[in-house]
């Protein structure tokens, strides 16, 4: 009988594994043609129907091998499928600094590897732009504020640290800021 158990119960959470890999994948897919939508079409092109996030932009670093579709908004439900413009920030298309935010561990995992003087290229449906990364620190999210006012960048990017921590929820953020070539 335990043997029984064993085997359904393993069985059960491999299906649950390949059902959340499929919806990771389908999701991948979905947003990587409601992007090409967009481009095309100038609109939002929401990745399903009852999605509450969208693609505005692709974000590029090649000397990471960065390469990622923005969504819109950073809320948690947007960030579990890639990195989110927040609405704390200036949109894309406008002046004013831009706050891209993403997980560590899976969109923004390579930005471990980020130096000063990388280019990050953006492409919107409007506009191409491109930034060169001028800082990248570590902060105490409890303490510091990234102010979306200031003019001495264009562009923050900001993800949990450490990179390799094995618990989620710590209050450092790496941030990386930049400006606009």
């Amino acid at each position: 009988m335990a043997i029984l158990v064993f085997v359904v119960f393993g069985a059960w959470h491999l299906s649950c594994a390949v059902w959340i890999a499929g919806k990771a994948y389908a999701a991948s897919f979905l947003i990587n043609d409601a992007w090409q939508k967009t481009l095309r079409n100038k609109h939002v092109n929401k990745p399903w129907s009852w999605a509450d996030t969208w693609p505005v932009a692709q974000i590029t670093i090649q000397s990471i091998g960065l390469d990622e579709i923005v969504l819109a908004g950073d809320s948690g439900a947007s960030l579990a499928f890639g990195p989110g413009l927040s609405y704390a920030g200036a949109s894309l298309d406008e002046d004013g600094i831009k706050l891209i935010s993403g997980h560590r561990d899976t969109h923004f995992s390579k930005l471990k590897n980020i130096n000063i003087n990388d280019v990050i290229f953006v492409k919107t449906p409007l506009e191409y732009k491109q930034y060169k990364v001028k800082d990248i620190g570590i902060v105490d999210s409890r303490t510091h504020l990234i102010e979306t006012d200031e003019i001495s960048y264009d562009l923050v990017l900001a993800t949990c640290y450490p990179f390799n921590s094995v618990s989620s929820g710590g209050s450092e953020r790496f941030i990386v800021e930049a400006v606009e070539l």
